[in-house]
């Protein structure tokens, strides 16, 4: 997948990020979305994927594919209750979403 700019909406604040090409039929969900183009958006700045989970503002979470799979995606935090469930119906890379967690271990270092 090819990474292009997102924009992240976190607290009516929007930021732009690098991100693989997953979020078209899930940008509602998760509250990202892929940036326009022309883009013509005043952002917040530019935001670092492993800041914004260490400090709670993204959340991943992972996705057991219908070809048995895993992806993660990120999710704004202040969606995660709707976005558990909300992922299910939903596809990701092209594959239907059979289950999703958040991983509980962190490697860290």
């Amino acid at each position: 997948m090819p990474k292009v700019p997102h924009v992240i909406t976190i607290d009516n604040d929007k930021y732009v990020a690098i991100l693989p090409d997953i979020y078209e039929d899930i940008k509602t969900v998760v509250g990202i979305a892929k940036a326009p183009n022309p883009d013509n958006t005043v952002y917040k700045g530019k935001l670092t994927i492993n800041k914004a989970v260490a400090e709670g503002d993204l959340v991943r979470i992972r996705c057991r594919l219908e070809n048995k799979k895993v992806r993660e995606v990120l999710c704004v935090s202040s969606k995660l209750s709707s976005a558990m469930g909300g992922l299910l119906p939903k596809k990701v890379a092209g594959q239907d979403v059979k289950t999703t967690n958040i991983p509980r271990r962190m490697r860290l270092g």
